[in-house]
């Protein structure tokens, strides 16, 4: 394999990606400190991500299988080989767990401890003539280790919620990592196996044509098809395969282009058919806003009305003016509360007393099944249930739990209250 690819490595779009995401997140991050809560949702956010990391490892190291020289020491072998050859300073922890059939790797850190996890699915190719399949996934999370995309994963975490942004830089990443295992284990056949078994799984892969399936590419495209990659933190294998191929083997790979066209039709029918929407939704609350179905609705919500408000803050004067305009004294809201019912809850003396001097109904029944001077005595408001006991409130109803005014004072042990109403 030509030792002068060892230059090009490193993806051409990783390095942009990076500068883009870490001004974007150290920016977020200045912000946030801008403010003590912002100091305390970073401090969050780190730790967080410390504890769930650290129980996460923690049951792989005690429940996983630890390559070392004494267990399966052929492979550990050659691992540690190539990890070396990589130029990493310390070897990982190599660990393979139960996988339930799921064909996967992933490379993690805590403290100062890397550490690689194989899935059983990938490591039981030791036993089918696929160590170099296998080799290809561990040198390809060395790789993670080696470009250092473990250990800055949370200097970056706040541009992994931009979409689009985060993930394009994960994506030129893991054509990165694919560049590095396929140099360092020297071989783009076991590079492109790993990557076939990835898609349809480790008993068929090497049955797979690999040069029809890139060809994917260009047969099997679209917007969703493209939505889907934007969207996702890895590229589609035939493109990981191709990238591949193409920079090991050129001459020998067949130049695919992704076609664009009904990307761009999809894109541009998305967009049209967001604005439509957003159109009609704003143009319906507009409309609905000019009309009374609309105000009912409102009213609904907040069902006021000027006679209570004006009780609520014990405005004499407005209440005065608003029934000389014929406005009916025991209207209620949707709780069924008159204006007499919110002056009694705000202790308006003054308001309740005009209400009632203008021939307010002391003895309205809420939807509570309350009438306002169990409010009074709730309220320990002794001069206000003086005042309704004068206008002849009914001191003998009793609400849904078959209880007085008066039994309310017992219960809660307002001596003098009961005293008052015992007496009428």
């Amino acid at each position: 394999m030509d030792t002068t690819i060892e230059n090009q490595l490193v993806h051409r779009k990783e390095n942009i990606y990076f500068g883009l995401v870490l001004i974007f997140s150290i920016l977020i991050y200045i912000l946030l400190t801008f403010s003590i809560f912002g100091v305390f949702v970073i401090a969050f956010i780190l730790l967080l991500s410390l504890v769930l990391n650290g129980l996460y490892v923690g049951g792989i190291r005690r429940n996983g299988v630890k390559l070392s020289e004494e267990q399966f020491p052929e492979i550990y072998e050659k691992a540690v080989m190539v990890a070396k050859d990589m130029g990493l300073s310390k070897i990982p922890d190599l660990y393979v767990v139960e996988s339930e059939g799921m064909l996967n790797a992933f490379a993690t850190r805590f403290f100062q401890k890397d550490m690689v996890v194989l899935y059983s699915g990938i490591f039981d190719l030791i036993e089918k003539e696929g160590e170099k399949e296998v080799l290809f996934v561990l040198a390809h999370e060395f790789a993670h280790l080696k470009r250092k995309h473990v250990l800055i994963s949370l200097l970056i975490l706040p541009a992994m919620w931009v979409p689009f942004l985060g993930n394009a830089y994960l994506r030129a990443c893991e054509y990165t990592c694919d560049r590095y295992a396929t140099y360092y284990i020297q071989s783009l056949e076991a590079s492109t196996n790993a990557l076939l078994m990835l898609a349809i799984g480790k008993e068929l892969y090497a049955k797979v044509n690999h040069e029809i399936y890139m060809r994917q590419l260009q047969t099997e495209s679209g917007f969703f098809v493209w939505l889907n990659e934007k969207l996702s933190t890895h590229p589609h294998l035939p493109k990981r395969i191709y990238e591949l191929s193409a920079c090991y083997e050129p001459e020998a790979t067949e130049p695919l282009k992704e076609p664009k066209g009904r990307v761009w039709i999809g894109l541009i029918i998305a967009i049209f058919s967001i604005t439509i929407v957003i159109s009609g939704i704003t143009y319906t609350i507009i409309a609905l806003g000019k009309t009374d179905f609309f105000s009912e609705v409102i009213s609904e919500i907040d069902d006021t009305t000027p006679l209570i408000n004006a009780a609520i803050e014990n405005d004499v004067a407005k209440i005065e003016s608003l029934l000389d305009e014929g406005m009916d004294i025991n209207e209620m809201d949707f709780e069924g509360s008159t204006a007499l019912h919110w002056a009694v809850y705000y202790s308006s003396y003054e308001a309740a007393k005009a209400l009632l001097k203008a021939g307010a109904d002391p003895n309205t029944v809420d939807e509570y099944e309350t009438t306002p001077l169990f409010s009074a005595v709730l309220a320990e408001d002794i001069e206000m249930v003086k005042l309704l006991l004068e206008y002849g409130v009914d001191v003998d109803y009793k609400d849904s739990t078959g209880s007085t005014a008066y039994d309310y004072a017992v219960d809660y042990e307002y001596n003098e209250l009961a005293t008052l109403l015992s007496e009428n």
